[in-house]
Formats: structure tokens, C-alpha cells, sequence
């Protein structure tokens, strides 16, 4: 079947899934009201019945138990019912994409960055960017981590190894969406998580004073024996009274440390519970390739796992989170220390894991991204992985096309640029295609230096930072126009060529904000300059007579065209890309068509 319909049958089978989980769900909802009910109407009932009081105690214990049992129950069948809705949502996001309705609220914008060499350019962020459609991470680290590889190149052997784990999971459709539903459980802000690592980076405060961990041990005994002596014997209740006043002493002389800690990590349990099951997928798959076998050696501890480790974290800190409750930390904190018992146990938890929750935290973050790479391969099975040239600036392209374009609409072209120095000359008619063509190679170059596939049969590029220069503006604030806006960003490309690393830039319709002649002059100057250099690239122009540079320079800059005709009065574009300077002009035919009149 094609992905298409992968996805519809998927969408389909979770559907039903999740209706019957959710009948599950509110059958066991109405026994928790009847076993509550039954629980207090009972117990009433046999008061006044006169029965014996054990019995009664008796009977209410079991209905405490059955309504915690299905309290539990129903806590599960609300996850799996969940779960199953995530898969609905995936499924439905990964129809979305294919028909280019895939509109999410995250647009990745929060990376975006004016100065950066392609990002604004390339559409690299934003809505309907390439983010949102290589996009399935669902925590804030794989979020970052996805913005960062788009943004910056890796090195050979890292795309190799990111090639070879996407292409395993590009196979496990399965493993792919339960990873990315699994995440989705995951509300709690990146902030949060944040001032958790704050926190477990700073040093302990409570288990360095030894007397106060042996006053942690011993009071809560102390007082809760004292308690039993008041209630059994007929010793007074000034001995629990005093043992409680020395806890609330206690509380006290550690109030600013428990709150300190409580504030930082209060609100981070559920997503470490979170993070416990997307490891303990990893922890249980079986890998193949180099990359997915070393985020899972990532993984190991002593005597335990990753995901216990981090479950007993969020365990922990569940325990903490009780202390809130007033009524909770007048009557438990007060004759047990119960948070300066659990933040005790988190210290002591600290101590242990602290080199190994980032590495385990990051390995999350990369298994989520390699998986939005793979699932980006499974919906489009005809799209490659692309060679990784060892040559200098060598770039190879055959029936390539844009991304970002719905499948049925992009037209593909061919190209091929080798060697330092070269620059192709795109001339072309109004509206023939030379931008999208431009954009076209950036941003696939850019998937290609990500480890992703690529939209082509056949794609080959060397190691090199692409620069484009396509949508500068005016700025009214900083009191720039839109030519002087085109000459700071052509500064930045300039600035880079002493570095000597490989460039490859496109420029389209290159210092279009001045006259013709000074555009002309400033255009062939600018070849020039780059042509000393280890830099190639594309330049798009309405400027026919720039063609002219291939004479100046053969072997070096060569002539490629978009053209366009004009079939029973109405203008027709083939959008491919031909060799040569163009020779069809649009201009007037399409002023003509808006309503000036053209002699």
C-alpha cells in the first residue's frame, strides 16, 4: 500500500480503538461511584445497625481497597485510552502532510534567526516550513535538537551514521508512532524541566548535616510510638506534643531548603514519567545501526536502567508534591518529616545519577529526531538518501524537486555544479520558476547535511555552509532600505569567503533594489570576486546581459534559463530549467492582464 493509505487504515483501526477503551473508561468510572457510594451508605447502614465495630472497620477497609483497585484501573484505561487518541492525532497530522494541510500550532519560529545564513530564506522555520513538516519530537529537547541540526551541518561521519539509523526505523512504522505517542503525553513546560536540572546541578543541603539525617530517622519513630503509647497506655499526650513541637522545630530550621527544592522540581514528575517510558522503548528495542545502538549503550546503569533511575525520580518527587496539601502537611509532615524524608531519599538519588541525566534526557531528544526523519522517509518512499561528495563543492541533482511542494504540483529539474569558483547564471521570464528553483537546492542541500532524505532521484554534495540572500527587506526601524538591507546581507557572504571553507550560495535577482546599470556592473563584480574564492553557487537575474559572463569567464560560469509561452493569449510555464540565457519575456503580456494598457 502507499503511505497514504497506511495512514488512512491506521487512522481508522485507532479510531475504533480508542471508542472502545473509551467505553471502558466510563464503565469503570460509574464502579468507582458505586463502590464510593456503597463504601459510605454501608458503612452508615451498619452503624445504625448496631453491628460490631471491627466488622464495620472491616467493611470499610475493603471498599477503601476496592475503590483505590479501581481508581488504578481507571488511571490505565485513561493512559491506554490516550494513547490510542495520540495515534489518531499522528495519523491524521501524517494525512495532513501529504496533502499539504499539515498546519501545527508549533511552527518552530522560537528558532528563527534574521542573521542566520538560509534559515529566513529557505523556509526553513515557521508555518508550513520544513520544520513542521520533518516535525514529531514532543519534548522541548528534541524540539531544539531538530532546530540545531537544520541550522547547522554535520559532520560526514554523523550523517552517515543519522542516515543509516533513519533508514532502520523508516522500516518500523509501528515503533516510530508508539516513540511519538508515548511523548505526547508530555504537558508540562520546558521551564519546568529546566529548573529540575538547576536544581540536581546544585549541590545537597540537607544530607551533609548529619545530625539533621539522624533527626530525619529517628523523630518520625519517636513520635508515632509516642502517639500509640498516648492512644493504648496511660501515658499522657505531653510526650507526642513534645516529640511533634521538635518536628515543627525541625520543619522550621529546613523550611527554606524544602521550599527552595519543592519550587524547582515540583512540577517535573509527570514528564519524567514521561521520559521513563520513551526510554524504556529504547532500553527494549533491538538496533542495528551504529547511531541507534549507541544512544541505547547510553542507557545503561549498573545494576538498574536508565528508565528505572528516572522513574524512581519522578516517584520521588510525586512523594514531594504531597506536602502542598495543607491538611496533608499539618497531620503526615509533622509527626512523620515526610518531605524532608523524600527530600533526603532525592539527594541521596542526586548523588548517584547526576553525570548521567543529561546524557539520558539527550538521548531522548536524538532518538526523537532520528525518528521524525524516519517517519519523514516512510511518507515518501520514492525520495532518497542523498551521497556525501568528497570533492570539493560537487553538487549533483537529478529529477530534483522542493518539499514543501504537495506531490502532483512540483515540477523537477536536473543540475550539476563541480569544483570551487562556479557560478550559474539563472535568467528567466516573470513568475518561470528561478526562485523556487533556488530555494529548491538550498533547502534540499540542507536535508542532505542533516542526514534526512531528499526530494530526488538521485542527489550528491560535498560538505559546505550554504548562503542564500532571496528576502531582504526595508527596515523602518533601523532606518534601512530594501537595496541597503540586500548589501549587508551580501556583506555577510563576502566576510566569509577569507575563511576558505566551502560556500555554496544562492542569490536571486541579485541587487535588484538599484538602476540597471550600477545592478549590471555590481552583479559582474561580485562573480568576480566570488570566483577567487572556494565558493559556487547560483545567481537568478532578469539581467540577460549577465550572461554574458560566461565568455569572461568559460569554464566558470555557465548559462541556465527558465522560459515561458504565451498559448492562446495566455501565458503557460513549464517550470524547467533548460541551458542557455532565456529567451521568452512575460512582463507585458502580464501587465497587460492586470488592466494597464500596453501599446
Amino acid at each position: 500500500m502507499q503511505p497514504l493509505q497506511i495512514y488512512q487504515q491506521r487512522l481508522q483501526q485507532f479510531e475504533q480503538e480508542t471508542a472502545a477503551w473509551h467505553k471502558q473508561y466510563n464503565a469503570v468510572s460509574w464502579i468507582r461511584v458505586f463502590v464510593f457510594l456503597a463504601g459510605v451508605a454501608g458503612t452508615i447502614i451498619l452503624y445504625q445497625m448496631g453491628i460490631a465495630t471491627y466488622l464495620i472497620a472491616g467493611y470499610a477497609f475493603v471498599c477503601l481497597g476496592l475503590f483505590l483497585f479501581f481508581m488504578k484501573k481507571h488511571n490505565q484505561i485513561a493512559y491506554t485510552r490516550n494513547q490510542f487518541r495520540n495515534l489518531v492525532t499522528i495519523n491524521q497530522d501524517e494525512i495532513n502532510r501529504l496533502q499539504g494541510k499539515h498546519y501545527p500550532p508549533e511552527t518552530g519560529q522560537l528558532h528563527a534567526d534574521a542573521a542566520h545564513p538560509y534559515a529566513t530564506d529557505l523556509d526553513i522555520f515557521g508555518r508550513s516550513s520544513l520544520f513542521t513538516l520533518l516535525n514529531r519530537t514532543t519534548t522541548w529537547g528534541g524540539n531544539l535538537l531538530l532546530a540545531n541540526w537544520l541550522k547547522y551541518k554535520a559532520p560526514v561521519e554523523q550523517i552517515h551514521q543519522r542516515q543509516q539509523a533513519v533508514q532502520e526505523l523508516a522500516s518500523q512504522l509501528g515503533w516510530q508512532q508508539e516513540f511519538q505517542a508515548t511523548g505526547m503525553h508530555a504537558k508540562t513546560a520546558s521551564e519546568d524541566l529546566e529548573l529540575l536540572l538547576q536544581w540536581i546541578n546544585t549541590k545537597s543541603r540537607i544530607k551533609p548535616q548529619k545530625l539533621l539525617v539522624a533527626l530525619i530517622y529517628v523523630m518520625p519513630v519517636l513520635t508515632l510510638t509516642a502517639i500509640g503509647l498516648a492512644i493504648f497506655t496511660d501515658i499522657t499526650y505531653h510526650l507526642p506534643a513534645l516529640c511533634i513541637l521538635i518536628n515543627w522545630a525541625i520543619l522550621g530550621f529546613t523550611f527554606r531548603e524544602v521550599k527552595d527544592a519543592s519550587e524547582q522540581t515540583s512540577k517535573s514528575a509527570h514528564i519524567l514519567k514521561i521520559y521513563a517510558n520513551l526510554l524504556k522503548i529504547i532500553e527494549n528495542s533491538t538496533f542495528t545501526s551504529a547511531a541507534l545502538q549507541r544512544l541505547k549503550e547510553q542507557l545503561k546503569y549498573p545494576h538498574s536502567t536508565a528508565s528505572a533511575k528516572i522513574k524512581q525520580l519522578s516517584s520521588l518527587l510525586y512523594s514531594l508534591e504531597a506536602r502542598q496539601n495543607a491538611y496533608f502537611y499539618m497531620v503526615v509532615s509533622s509527626t512523620t518529616l515526610w518531605d524532608l524524608f523524600f527530600l533526603l531519599r532525592l539527594e541521596t538519588w542526586k548523588e548517584q545519577v547526576t553525570a548521567d541525566i543529561q546524557k539520558w534526557l539527550d538521548t531522548v531528544s536524538e532518538a526523537e529526531v532520528l525518528s521524525s526523519l524516519a517517519a519523514y522517509s516512510h511518507a515518501n518512499p520514492t525520495y532518497v538518501m542523498p551521497v556525501i561528495s568528497p570533492d570539493d563543492l560537487y553538487l549533483e541533482a537529478q529529477n530534483m524537486a522542493h518539499p514543501l511542494i504537495v506531490k502532483g504540483e512540483a515540477v523537477s529539474n536536473s543540475v550539476s555544479l563541480q569544483g570551487k569558483g562556479k557560478t550559474i547564471v539563472v535568467t528567466g521570464s516573470n513568475m518561470s520558476g528561478k526562485s523556487t528553483f533556488l530555494r529548491t537546492v538550498g533547502i534540499n542541500a540542507v536535508l542532505a547535511m542533516a542526514g534526512a532524505p531528499v526530494r530526488a532521484s538521485y542527489f550528491a554534495i560535498s560538505l559546505c555552509q550554504v548562503f542564500t540572500s532571496m528576502r531582504t527587506q526595508d527596515s523602518l526601524e533601523e532606518s534601512t532600505s530594501s537595496f541597503y538591507a540586500e548589501l549587508k546581507r551580501l556583506k555577510q557572504l563576502i566576510d566569509s569567503l577569507p575563511s576558505n571553507k566551502p560556500i555554496l550560495y544562492l542569490l536571486d535577482e541579485i541587487l535588484k533594489g538599484t538602476n540597471s546599470h550600477d545592478r549590471h556592473l555590481g552583479a559582474q563584480a561580485l562573480i568576480r570576486q566570488l570566483h577567487k574564492h572556494n565558493a559556487s553557487g547560483f545567481i537568478s537575474t532578469h539581467d540577460l546581459a549577465l550572461g554574458e559572463m560566461a565568455e569572461e569567464l568559460p569554464g566558470s560560469v555557465f548559462n541556465y534559463s527558465f522560459n515561458s509561452e504565451i498559448v492562446n493569449d495566455k501565458l503557460y510555464f513549464d517550470y524547467k530549467l533548460r541551458q542557455g540565457v532565456c529567451q521568452s519575456f512575460n512582463a507585458s503580456k502580464l501587465m497587460q492582464q492586470i488592466g494597464i494598457e500596453m501599446e
